[in-house]
């Protein structure tokens, strides 16, 4: 600083200084390191379809598994072959609003009201979508001729009070199973599913993946101060709050360890658009937009720090009462010690510099560099940034 600008007052001198700020920061907006408004865009669209695609495959998956089981079970009643694809028209759209009833509206029902009314009202969804079978039924037997869509076994007579049960006997074994196969696959991802398929982890393999350790910030204080039950809910509620943020960046709930979830990517999922970044910042908003919600419930909004990590682990399938894929190497535990330098350091968010290597220019970031720090377990010292968004800065 020049010796006239020590002259001015204090007051003066920090209004230049700030221009002086305003004046670097609008030329590094300007510059080449600035991502151009097209990358930007593109990020932000694939992190929003990428929400949006979860759960319409979710929909679409219940969809396709209702019409399967229903057409299975058509077969079984001796339904004739040519109603089977009027049945499948009629099906899917009823499929899909399960989908939708199940995914959508029962969760958010349960946030907001008494668990027992949400049920009751998700109860009056399931005999909504009965009478449009039934009437669906009506419609393809009326459509083709026939007294009625199935056929009575030559030993018995069509009494009415067949005809009324067994339409909602054919939705009930098809909620039931579809629901079934929601809840068996709902613990991974597709192509998590399709590995396991195709027989992978059977034995440990080699990968290079990135994880993010996510724990909330003093929940000892408020286990105390809430209680056990509601502490519960609020766990609950911050869990499912921040999974469409998780599904945004494209990331994989590992496990939930109390009131801490870890997530995964493969190296270049996470770091195509930053993913691994931009999902705890998603988490934020994700939470933040629901302030007042969080307030009204229990006089507290969570808040929550992370630590994210990348490189080689060894992937297999372990158990047989109860089998799960699990991850083991040095990555895990020192993630799990960078999550935990965050209270020591007063940050956020901390990343290793091994992972910050990986991802190279993220002009949408402010990095700030603390050096080696002394992690519980290591030998050695691990160079930790902390990481904020840049443009809210501004």
């Amino acid at each position: 600083m020049s010796n006239w600008m020590r002259t001015f007052s204090p007051p003066v001198t920090n209004t230049l200084l700030s221009f002086q700020q305003l004046a670097a920061s609008a030329q590094w907006l300007s510059s080449s390191h600035m991502p151009t408004s097209r990358t930007i865009s593109a990020a932000r669209s694939a992190r929003f379809w990428a929400a949006r695609r979860y759960v319409l495959q979710t929909i679409g998956s219940i969809g396709g598994a209702f019409v399967g089981i229903l057409l299975s079970l058509a077969l079984l009643l001796w339904v004739p072959t040519r109603a089977l694809l009027p049945l499948a028209l009629v099906g899917l759209p009823i499929g899909w609003a399960l989908g939708v009833l199940e995914v959508l509206v029962f969760p958010a029902l349960v946030q907001r009201l008494p668990l027992r009314l949400a049920t009751a009202l998700q109860g009056m969804g399931h005999a909504f979508l009965l009478l449009l079978l039934y009437g669906g039924f009506r419609l393809i037997a009326h459509r083709l001729g026939l007294p009625q869509l199935w056929t009575e076994p030559a030993s018995t007579t069509a009494e009415p009070w067949r005809q009324v049960l067994l339409i909602p006997i054919v939705y009930a074994l098809a909620v039931l199973v579809t629901t079934l196969l929601r809840q068996l696959l709902q613990g991974m991802s597709r192509r998590r599913l399709k590995e396991l398929l195709q027989g992978r982890y059977q034995q440990p393999e080699t990968e290079e993946r990135i994880f993010l350790f996510v724990d909330l910030k003093d929940s000892t204080h408020l286990a105390e101060l809430l209680g056990n039950d509601r502490y519960s809910r609020l766990v609950c509620d911050f869990f499912r709050d921040v999974s469409p943020a998780i599904a945004a960046a494209r990331g994989e709930v590992y496990q939930y360890v109390g009131d801490e979830v870890v997530v995964t990517w493969p190296a270049p999922t996470g770091r195509q658009y930053a993913n691994c970044l931009q999902c705890f910042f998603e988490m934020q908003r994700a939470i933040a937009a629901r302030h007042e919600a969080y307030q009204a419930a229990y006089g507290v909004v969570p808040s929550f720090k992370a630590g994210a990590h990348g490189g080689i682990v060894t992937t297999v399938l372990v158990g047989t009462q109860h089998r799960e894929v699990v991850y083991h190497g040095d990555v895990l535990n020192t993630t799990a010690r960078i999550q935990a330098q965050c209270n020591s350091l007063g940050s956020r968010f901390l990343i290793s510099v091994a992972l910050r290597q990986q991802l190279g220019e993220q002009p949408e970031f402010q990095f700030t560099a603390l050096g080696g720090q002394a992690l519980r377990g290591k030998a050695s010292t691990t160079d930790l940034f902390d990481v904020q968004l840049y443009l809210p800065r501004l």
